[in-house]
């Protein structure tokens, strides 16, 4: 039987960002870890021409201390950016901060202008991306690393505090390529894609036509070449298995669907500028978004559970996340 689990998006991402929004976001992770959510999601970006939100790494501190039962990590985090030491030593202090619940989802990106601002290679970003994951699993496992070299890094006597999940925090790799599916068997825990839905085709960054059952199936390929197994409809247990979940579906619940598809198209057009998620137009976010009444949500969920994800994280676009959560707890959590 397939597992269904629920994260949520629990961005700081609005209108107007302040210390009093930062508490109203916050004040929602903590009604959504008591309701029995499964993972809370922190986008991360860095140096985007977009500045209403707060960054993930100091506000995924609180959440490690405000809840108390839910999995939470950045929804991804483009480690690129960032030095391996750094990924290393936040990863698990956050674990060891929240006894256990963080996930270090990890990307490559899909904005140029930020490996600009960086002064870093865009066209060397896997293999960057690559380098970093094998030197902070390692950095995560092991007493230190002594004399690591490798094309872009060179370490010697490092380590990183102890975490709680053995053998590391789990690590979920986002993407939609085939490089993301050789790196998710290689190097993490699980594949977790975001903004696609079932029936989707053409458009996931691989080739012409591919479809989730062609995705899997070359998940699962890699899998066998590095000596693991790809399990579906439920998290996966222990290093040799790797799991599937979708890390980004757009969401927006209200009874009247055509106000549900009004306040998305407010979010998406006039607040965000179509600036997330990889930008594209509204007509296409429509399209792989679940926005109506929460029938119409429940139906889309399960047609994603039924692709084999055992978990879905939701983002609510609304400028009004507050109802939003309402909405999900009373009439789409008791559903799963």
């Amino acid at each position: 039987m397939t597992e269904k689990k629920l994260g949520y998006n629990v961005r700081v991402k609005a209108e107007k960002v302040d210390y009093k929004v930062f508490r109203e976001y916050l004040g929602i992770a903590k009604k959504a870890d008591a309701a029995g959510i499964y993972y809370l999601g922190i986008p991360e970006f860095f140096a985007r021409f977009d500045p209403k939100r707060l960054h993930s790494i100091p506000y995924m501190g609180a959440i490690a201390t405000e809840t108390e039962h839910a999995y939470f990590g950045p929804n991804v985090m483009e480690v690129t950016l960032l030095h391996p030491i750094h990924v290393a030593d936040t990863t698990a202090t956050y674990d060891i901060m929240s006894n256990g619940r963080y996930i270090l989802g990890v990307g490559s990106g899909f904005w140029p202008s930020e490996y600009d601002n960086f002064q870093l290679p865009w066209n060397k970003r896997g293999a960057i991306l690559d380098e970093t994951l094998d030197i902070v699993k390692k950095m995560l496992t092991e007493p230190a690393v002594y004399d690591y070299r490798g094309k872009f890094f060179t370490l010697k006597d490092v380590c990183s505090p102890p975490c709680v999940q053995k053998p590391h925090p789990p690590i979920w790799v986002g993407g939609a390529s085939e490089a993301a599916l050789r790196r998710t068997a290689q190097y993490g825990n699980e594949w977790a894609p975001g903004w696609f839905t079932p029936g989707q085709v053409g458009t996931m960054g691989i080739k012409e036509g591919f479809n989730w059952d062609d995705a899997l199936k070359t998940l699962r390929d890699y899998c066998k070449k590095y000596n693991r197994e790809l399990v579906l409809g439920r998290a996966p247990k222990g290093p040799k298995e790797v799991g599937f979940n979708i890390s980004g579906i757009n969401v927006n619940i209200n009874p009247d669907r055509e106000k549900a598809i009004e306040d998305a198209r407010h979010f998406w057009v006039d607040v965000r500028a179509g600036r997330t998620q990889g930008g594209g137009s509204f007509e296409m976010k429509m399209k792989y978004a679940a926005v109506g009444n929460a029938e119409d949500v429940i139906e889309r969920l399960n047609e994603v559970y039924k692709v084999g994800a055992y978990c879905v994280v939701i983002y609510p676009i609304t400028t009004d996340s507050k109802t939003q959560w309402d909405r999900i707890e009373e009439e789409v959590l008791p559903s799963l």
